[in-house]
C-alpha cells in the first residue's frame, strides 16, 4: 500500500510540474519577465535599470575615447531588456559632445555644444550585462558610427 502511495504521490507532482510548465509556457506572451527574447522598454526614461546600464555604457565610451571632450546622451532611440543569467540591456542612442573637458565628474550638468560641428552628433549601440547577485555590470557590445 505504500508503494502505491508513493507512485500516486510521484504522478500528482508530475501532472502539477507539467501544468506548472504549461502555464509558464502560455502565459509567456502576457509576462514579458520570462527568460527569453528582447522585450522593448515602454518607458525608457525613467526606466532604472536601463538608466544605469546607460550611464555605464557612457562612462566606458567617454574613457575608451580619444576626444578631449565628454560625450552624453541627447535621446534613446530605442531600448530592450533581455531576461538571461541577469539582465541584458540593447540600447540605441543618439550621443553628443557636451562642452565639459575630460575628466567631467558630473556629465548630466553638461551643456552641448552649440555648433554642429563640435556638436558631433553619433548614433551608438550599446549592449550591457547586469548580474545583480554577482554585483557585476559588464559593456558586451559598443559600436558607434
Amino acid at each position: 500500500a505504500a508503494m502505491a502511495a508513493d507512485r500516486v504521490s510521484v504522478a500528482v507532482l508530475l501532472a502539477a510540474a507539467l501544468l506548472f510548465f504549461a502555464g509558464v509556457v502560455r502565459g509567456a506572451g502576457v509576462r514579458s519577465r520570462l527568460v527569453g527574447g528582447p522585450q522593448p522598454i515602454e518607458d525608457p526614461e525613467n526606466d532604472e535599470g536601463l538608466e544605469r546600464a546607460l550611464q555605464f555604457a557612457m562612462t566606458a565610451y567617454n574613457r575608451a575615447s580619444n576626444d578631449m571632450y565628454t560625450s552624453r546622451v541627447v535621446r534613446i532611440i530605442s531600448a530592450q531588456r533581455q531576461i538571461v543569467a541577469g539582465v541584458k540591456y540593447i540600447m540605441e542612442v543618439e550621443i553628443a559632445r557636451t562642452t565639459c573637458t575630460k575628466p567631467a565628474t558630473d556629465i548630466q550638468h553638461c551643456a552641448f555644444h552649440e555648433e554642429p560641428q563640435m556638436a558631433k552628433h553619433t548614433i551608438c549601440n550599446f549592449v550591457v550585462l547586469t548580474v545583480p547577485w554577482r554585483n557585476q555590470v559588464e559593456l558586451l557590445e559598443s559600436k558607434c558610427q
